[in-house]
């Protein structure tokens, strides 16, 4: 998932939802058994093509209501509201006037998509939504032996924005720029494994967009200031180490 760094809280506390327990018991209802969609149902984000896969989100892709994302992201990856509201309702500028969306709507460019993807081309490129298979092998070049942290995740932010900038690509814009650093710590903090991702369940997440078992059984809270303290210690990394 992707978010804005600046006015989180704002938007958590501007734009509070409903009781969320409804959507939950439905969400719980599903059957979760996972069941890859077609590419032509799915956008950009790994993430939320995993939970359609397995069930938390509409299979089909469509007629998705942040409210429903909402309570998936509680129900699947045990986030607590604060964090699953937030993250939810950065999807409502995608949304049509019944309130729901597309997993394809996510394609939209620059509007909570944007280029210096590290699985994904860039919108000029022509397809800024199918898993690229050797962008996601240089990740794990990135880490090289070990397991992939934010150390790594930093080295690979720099590797992406050389070959951006010897493209001759434009910069992002501020705000997606902030979104950028905390997609690329997202699935660190998702996980909740220690700080650490090892090759098998970035593999599996990554190829075959579904969250593994040791994610979904490991039911530690995970909270907005957990993600916005990876993604401090990721612009530390970025600023101030040359590893």
């Amino acid at each position: 998932m992707y978010l804005p760094v600046s006015g989180i809280l704002q938007s958590f506390f501007r734009s509070r939802s409903s009781d969320p327990r409804e959507e939950i018991a439905s969400v719980q209802s599903e059957d979760h058994t996972y069941e890859r969609g077609n590419i032509a149902h799915r956008g950009p984000c790994p993430g939320l093509n995993a939970l359609a896969n397995q069930g938390y989100l509409p299979r089909d892709g469509k007629n998705i209501t942040p409210a429903r994302v909402e309570a998936a992201l509680m129900t699947a990856l045990h986030m607590d509201r604060v964090l699953a509201h937030t993250l939810a309702s950065q999807l409502k500028p995608l949304c049509r006037d019944d309130g729901t969306l597309d997993l394809v709507d996510m394609r939209r460019h620059n509007v909570v998509e944007h280029d210096v993807s590290f699985t994904r081309l860039d919108f000029r490129q022509g397809d800024n939504y199918t898993f690229q298979p050797g962008m996601f092998s240089a990740i794990l070049q990135d880490a090289g032996d070990g397991p992939t942290t934010i150390k790594t995740i930093a080295r690979t932010y720099r590797r992406r924005q050389k070959e951006e900038k010897e493209s001759g690509a434009p910069g992002l814009p501020l705000r997606l720029y902030f979104v950028s650093l905390v997609q690329a710590v997202s699935f660190l903090h998702t996980a909740e494994t220690g700080g650490a991702l090892s090759k098998e369940v970035l593999t599996e997440f990554y190829t075959q967009e579904k969250f593994p078992d040791v994610i979904l059984g490991n039911e530690k809270t995970r909270r907005l200031s957990g993600l916005v303290g990876m993604t401090a210690q990721l612009m530390f990394y970025l600023l101030f180490k040359t590893e």
